[in-house]
């Protein structure tokens, strides 16, 4: 066979073999618009071997429940994930808080040396950890990325301006 032979039988049947959906599939998505994405639904259906060898309605349908169960029942253990890590979170938020208020009476008692440890020891780090806990942590999920974010500017901020009265 010639190559250019080759290229076009490839060419012929290569959308058959990309779109890899059972007629069952695709005839059941196509009852579902528009309620529906039909590409959403051809393409969940495929990637799913019990959908894909589904020969009827039915056994299509039994695929989406358990493809549905399988992803609800991932989705709750991420809930679960977050719910523990931001638990440790607000441990963290409630230390820095208690840190910043002992700043704020060493401040006002005119002990900047003492205000700025208590900041850069004990809260400036708390809005990073709690962001690489969540990132890193088993929900890879971050709910409150910017707050921290904004947390630890200003915690960095009011620091960097107690230290220029303690160099004075």
């Amino acid at each position: 066979m010639k190559p250019i032979a080759i290229i076009l039988l490839a060419v012929a049947i290569a959308p058959a073999l990309a779109v890899g959906s059972s007629s069952v599939i695709n005839a059941t998505c196509a009852a579902l618009k528009p309620l529906q994405p039909y590409d959403y639904c051809v393409g969940v259906l495929s990637a799913d071997p019990a959908a894909a060898a589904a020969t009827d309605v039915r056994g299509v349908a039994a695929a989406a429940v358990n493809i549905t169960a399988v992803k609800v029942a991932s989705t709750l253990r991420v809930i679960s994930y977050l719910v523990d890590e931001l638990t440790t979170c607000r441990g963290y938020y409630t230390n820095m808080l208690q840190s910043l208020a002992d700043a704020r009476v060493d401040f006002g008692a005119g002990r900047f040396e003492n205000a700025s440890f208590g900041i850069s020891a004990n809260a400036s780090a708390r809005p990073m950890d709690c962001d690489i806990l969540l990132f890193e942590g088993n929900a890879h999920k971050d709910p409150f990325t910017k707050e921290n974010g904004e947390n630890d500017s200003l915690v960095r901020l009011a620091g960097a301006i107690i230290d220029l009265l303690t160099s004075k």
